[in-house]
């Protein structure tokens, strides 16, 4: 009988550490961040950019150009979302794109080469 009674309570508290680590590990985090750019074409892009898995949300605003990520660390780093978005050609506060990567934007979201918010 104290086989049985102790079997059945490490089954209860097993139940409750893994319930308590797949809660755990779907918590979502926001932050932001800056995100050079200067159009809705460049808003598009760079949502799209952060838009990785693992990231439920990405939202830049042109005026402030702050990106606004709601993500899951379990699942993505926010250095991965920095790392996405400045390959897609747009410098971020900690990772900048590379030349090449920047002349792949269209002319009118030339940022670095003073092109002001439109």
């Amino acid at each position: 009988m104290k086989v049985i009674s102790f079997c059945t309570l490490l089954v209860l508290l097993t139940g409750v550490f893994t319930s308590k680590a797949q809660q755990k590990s779907k918590e979502k985090v926001t932050t932001s961040f800056k995100v050079e750019g200067v159009c809705n074409m460049c808003k598009e892009r760079i949502e799209n950019a952060a838009n990785i898995k693992g990231v439920k949300m990405a939202s830049w605003d042109k005026e402030s150009r702050m990106l606004e990520v709601v993500y899951i660390p379990a699942k993505v780093s926010i250095d991965s979302i920095y790392s996405s978005v400045a390959r897609a050609g747009h410098d971020t506060d900690k990772k900048e794109s590379t030349p090449e990567q920047y002349k792949k934007l269209p002319q009118c979201c030339a940022y670095r080469d003073g092109v002001k918010t439109h």
